[in-house]
Order: structure tokens, then sequence, then C-alpha cells
């Protein structure tokens, strides 16, 4: 029998690469990338290409579990069933709605979403639903909103074959979105289009960069500033076309005066020339296409970042046409999905605000519920959820798809309270995890190609993954375990649902005549398509590759804003006793926390271990060699790896990759997170984990 191959989406990062998954006897045994998609036309990177294994891996959850003396043991979904909803109801009861709390993955279904927001905000009434997109895009997202007036990334990755300038920061996009990567090179080759890259390290990006700018870690809201007062001071804006269609032109004119290259070499520590001629480079380009990801996003600034790089496209007029414009590339595959359909504390679905009146009654009226019922006051961020569960104010946490024992920062700090939880529900594909070894009910859970539901890229591509196996044992999609508790709670009328194509046709409906409009899809038409870029508004409708090409802005004036932002340092800094700067990301052979990758055996073997990058000259002063073990020590712990004396780091700064928890193939305190800092971004509350002051030595044991 021939294997038969199926459409799908990947499930990893937020690029959206189409995928052909081959299915032999039930089983599957092959992924390569989709010829023909418009997002990588065939290309495959290294995750999706060694997935097949994580079918069958061991460890894959297939029976519901709860803990009792001690012991996790496993139970009929019915008794399972029962007792989380018994518990739920009992905390609510005794301690009201907001002793509860859901944080997910960015990888959940659109409509395991829009089921999670339903059931916490509409049904319980608490506003405490968190995702890790909080953890990776939250500061894009505000940052769009206060620049331009809406989470709305504007451009699309057609623009990449037609800009001559690609401006890249706080990334190495080769290892995390090789993809994307591979399309940014082929331009470059073939096109003639040039490079900048902002990073403190070398990397596989900046090899191919025409200008490299190894800032400081932290400092990119100075470099930016300079940026612009170049671009202002040489003639490379025109003032009266910029006033058209953004305000702030003045106030922020008089800001950069205390900018100029000079400064922001100080600050940054990259040469002013070179920042001169990054800002000509800027100036002289007739499409540039801007790119930042979590190297910006993970910062006490992060907010800042965003308006200051939005700043150099609007004074550059390099946006809302074909080539030009910013371009956010999320960490996981539905982190835009999560946003548009409410997917964090302060949000509602279709794009609104629980702070805002008239959105929180559009979504009572529609959810037929009093509006009094959906609370005006945002919820917790997935920090102040952690801080909640010390001092008691929360009691229940129900963690879907996600990891933070491992993923969230200042691990110790996490663990303990997440320790403390009176009920902690896992919902995930393999135990063990470092969450999963907390928990108190364990509810296994189908994965991607064992169940259905959309993602929408970061181009707003909205795409079908459908179910293309069975799920292993008695796991359950997502969707029909929400479903289930939300019944068992009470909740049967407002949780009808028998299919994932039933809620997506309700969910879509809040989004009517939004950015984020959905009502032109189905799935009978995404099975036909390569996704449909949003805002699709009737079934006639093609899609919309751009947004804002008019250079009207959802804003009160019409008008994108212009916002004039002082640098400020990191909320830590470094001293006598922590002089180093820790920075992390990720890996090629890993994504998160490993509970997938690191069970695959090939990207285990070419990953095995955490590892350590130190400046030669440190190196030195430290007596530290290649392949010497050290302790990387902050204020909050501390985590050991292996040397690897480089000068792909600065002088002063070490680097450590993300991956590396406890729970499988790897010894206990190898996680960079033992050391990160859980401060956050007042505006984005997106933790800093790109600047944590360390020390660093030998191990003894070396």
């Amino acid at each position: 029998m021939p294997i038969q191959w199926h459409k799908t989406t990947c499930s990893y990062c937020g690029f959206g690469c189409g995928l052909m998954v081959g299915v032999d006897r039930g089983k599957i045994v092959e992924i390569k990338g989709m010829e023909g998609h418009p997002t990588n036309d065939g290309m495959i990177c290294t995750l999706p290409a060694n997935s097949v294994p994580i079918f069958g891996a061991e460890g894959r959850l297939t029976k519901p579990m709860i803990r009792r003396d001690g012991k996790l043991s496993p139970v009929t979904w019915e008794e399972a069933i029962a007792h989380v909803a018994a518990q739920l109801k009992k905390i609510i009861e005794t301690h009201g709605p907001g002793a509860v709390a859901i944080h997910s993955g960015a990888i959940c279904m659109t409509e395991e979403y829009y089921l999670m927001n339903k059931l916490l905000k509409a049904s319980i009434g608490s506003n405490n639903i968190e995702s890790s997109t909080r953890l990776c895009m939250a500061s894009s997202a505000m940052g769009f909103v206060s620049t331009i007036g809406a989470d709305a990334p504007p451009a699309c990755y057609d623009d990449i074959e037609m800009a001559d300038l690609f401006f890249i920061a706080g990334n190495n996009m080769a290892v995390s979105v090789p993809v994307l990567f591979m399309r940014v090179a082929r331009a470059k080759e073939n096109n003639g289009a040039k490079v900048i890259v902002v990073d403190p390290r070398k990397s596989e990006t900046s090899s191919i960069a025409d200008i490299h700018l190894r800032i400081k870690p932290g400092t990119d809201v100075a470099l930016n500033n300079a940026l612009a007062h170049v671009l202002l001071k040489e003639g490379y804006v025109n003032e009266e076309t910029v006033e058209e269609y953004a305000s702030g032109l003045k106030d922020l004119k008089e800001l950069l005066e205390d900018y100029p290259p000079s400064k922001a070499s100080e600050i940054t520590g990259c040469p002013e020339q070179l920042i001169i001629d990054a800002a000509r480079t800027i100036g002289r380009s007739k499409a540039m296409l801007t790119f930042w990801f979590q190297g910006y996003n993970h910062s006490s600034q992060a907010v800042f970042k965003n308006n200051t790089l939005h700043n150099l496209w609007l004074l550059t007029n390099n946006f809302c046409r074909p080539g030009a414009g910013p371009l956010s590339i999320t960490g996981e595959c539905n982190a835009l999905g999560c946003r548009w359909i409410g997917g964090l504390s302060h949000l509602l679905p279709g794009m609104r605000m629980v702070a805002n009146p008239q959105h929180r009654q559009e979504i009572a009226a529609f959810w037929d519920i009093p509006m009094e019922k959906l609370r005006p006051i945002p919820g917790r961020s997935i920090i102040d959820i952690i801080r909640g569960l010390h001092t008691g104010d929360v009691r229940a946490f129900w963690s879907i798809t996600t990891n933070p024992a491992a993923s969230l920062p200042n691990t110790k700090w996490i663990t303990a309270g997440l320790a403390k939880a009176e009920l902690l529900i896992v919902q995930d594909i393999f135990h063990p995890t470092e969450t999963t070894n907390l928990a108190t009910v364990v509810l296994p859970a189908a994965q991607w190609c064992e169940k259905t539901g959309t993602f929408i890229s970061s181009e707003r591509r909205i795409e079908l993954a459908e179910k293309i196996i069975d799920p292993p044992g008695d796991a359950k999609p997502d969707y029909e375990i929400l479903c289930l508790i939300a019944r068992a709670m009470g909740f049967e009328k407002e949780f009808p649902y028998s299919s994932p194509e039933e809620v997506f046709e309700e969910l879509k409906k809040t989004t009517k005549g939004r950015i984020c409009d959905l009502n032109g899809v189905t799935y009978e038409r995404l099975r036909g398509k390569v996704g449909l870029q949003l805002p699709c508004p009737d079934v006639n409708h093609p899609g919309t590759p751009r947004l804002f090409t008019d250079k009207n802005f959802p804003r009160a004036d019409g008008r994108a804003a212009l916002l004039p932002r002082e640098y400020k340092t990191s909320k830590e800094t470094i001293n006598e006793e922590y002089p180093f700067v820790l920075i992390t990301s990720r890996q090629q052979w890993h994504f998160n926390t490993r509970t997938r990758t690191g069970r695959i055996p090939k990207l285990h073997r070419n990953a095995p271990d955490n590892f350590v990058e130190i400046h030669p000259s440190d190196a030195a002063n430290l007596c530290i060699n290649t392949g010497d073990t050290v302790e990387i020590s902050s204020v909050r712990g501390t985590a050991k790896g292996v040397a690897r004396v480089s000068d792909s780091v600065l002088q002063g700064t070490v680097y450590m990759p993300i991956h590396y928890g406890s729970a499988i193939n790897i010894e206990d305190g190898k996680l960079a997170n033992l050391v990160t800092n859980n401060v956050y971004d007042i505006h984005s509350k997106q933790p800093e984990y790109k600047f944590s002051a360390v020390k660093v030595k030998k191990a003894r044991w070396s």
C-alpha cells in the first residue's frame, strides 16, 4: 500500500510552513515541505523534518492521572473530569473566581483559545488566562498598539523578495526561523538586497550582514534613536509627508537631539561611524523590511525598543507597500491567533480589551451573559499569577500544552509557587516534564496531527491542521477536554460543541468587521487553499496581503504615532559581585523546553547538553578552557554548562541556550532559567530573559 500524503501546517515557530505528512498503515512515517506553498515552497527546517519519532516516543501520556499519597496514579476520564470540576468549583466557592488561572502554550489551536476564554472569562468570571505568547510576543503586540493603534502586523512574506534592505534585530533567524533565513539569504544573493543585523553575538545570521551592529545587550533604544537622529539630520526624512500619516514628529525631533551617534556609541559600544553608515543605508533604501524577535521583546524596555524601531520605518516611509514594512515573527505557531482570540489576561475575542466597556458589552451580548460577568480589570500576567500562588490569592493553576516549571524565568521561585497550588492541572502530551512532575492532576492530550484546528501565522495567514492519525490510548483533543470539564462544572448550555469546526463557526462571528475578520473563512475553503491572509470578511474575498496600504491607521486621528522614548538601563545592572551579562536564546536542534525534541534521538545526539559561550579574554582571566564545566550564578540561582571559548560573544557577556531542564536526558542544574530574571516590562508584562547580571566560575569538578 503506498504512503498516503496529507496537507498540514507546521506546529513549531510562527512562520507557518506548509507540510506534507506521509502515513503508512495508520502511522506517520515521513514529513516533508509542501511544494508550492507560499511560505516555504518545499523547504523544511530541522524540527519538522525530524518529528516522526515524536508520535511513538517514550513517555507519551495515554491515561489521566491523579496524585494520591504523593504519587500520580492512573484513573478513568470520568473520574478525572469529575475530580477537576469538583475541585475547581470548591476553590471558586471558597476563594472566588480570581483564584483560578489558566496558562497555555502558543501552539494551541485558535478554537482551543476561544474555549479557554469562554470558560474562564464568561463562565467562571476570571480574567486570569495567560499564554506563552506573553513570553514571546506581548511586547511586539503592545508596540504595535501604541504605534499604529492595533496589534496587527501589516507586512507579508512576499515582501521578502521585493525588499532591498533587511533590518534584523535581536535574533539569530538562521537558527530560530531557518526557512525565513533561507528566503532572506536568497533575496540578498539574487536581488542584491543589503542586510543590517543588530545582535550582541556573532551568529549564522550576522555572517551574511553588510553591517553588523554588535551592541551591548539591552541598548537598542539608544541605537534606534541615534539612527533616527542621523536620518533627520542628513535629510533622509520628508518631514511634510511624514506628518500626513504620523503624529509626534516635533516631540521626537526634540528628544533625538540628545542621541547623536557619538552618545549612542558610548552607550551601545558600537563604533560611531558604523551607526552612521547603518543610518545612511536605511535612508538610501527604497524598500526596507524590518524583522525583530525575542532579543527585543525579552527586555524591561521592550515596548520602547519596538516603538523606536517603528519610528525608523515611519520616518522613511518604509511600510504598507511591496517590500517595505515591519514583520515580527512569532516564536510559536499560533501566537497571533492566541492574541486575536483573546488568549491573554487583558484581552477579549476579536482584538478587544477587557478594560474597554464597549468591548465588554459586545462580547457579553454575543455570549448572552450579563456584562457584569466580564471583569473590567485585566487579569494577572503569568508572572503575577505565580506571585498569586505564593500569596495564596491563586489556588488553581491549569497548564495546557506548556511547561512553565522550565520555561518561566527564575525557576526556583516559579516551582515553589507551582508547588503551593491547591490544584495543579497539567494537560500535555508527555510525562515526565518539569511541570507534570509537580501536578496534582495530569490530563493526556492529543498533539499536532492527532486533532483538528486552525493556526494563524505571523503574516496573518490562517491554515487548517487536520487530524491525520488517532491519538494513543485514551488521549483526547484539548478542545474536547475543555468542553468535558466545562460541562461537568455546570456549563452544558455554553459548551454544546461536538467538533472544532462548530467552535470555529462561532468564534469567527466575534471578528466581524474587525482587522482580524475571519467571516470569509471556512474549514472547507481552507482544505482547498494554502491558507488565507486576514482580514477575510466574506467567502468571495481572496484575503489581505498587506494592511494600512491607504496609510489610514486605527488611531483617533487616523495617523500612526512617532513616539519619543528615552533609553533606560536594564532593571538589573552588573556590579563587582555579578560582573557579566547573561543572554539566552534557542538552538537549531531543540524547541522551547525540549518536551518534544528532547525525545527525538537524532536531535538529542546533536545537542545533548547545555553550554556556555564566553569571550577569550574573560576565559583567560578566569582560567577557563573550552570543555571545562562552568557555573553561571545570579542572585536567583546557579546553572552549569560546558564552556565554549569564543569571540561570538562580547567581552563581559556570556551566552546559554534555553532548553535544558532536567525532566528528560539531562542532569539537574543545566537550565538557564535557574539564573534568569522574572522582572518584566511594565507595559507588556513580558519578562526580561535577555539581561541577567551573573558571575562565572570554573566548576570544581572540571
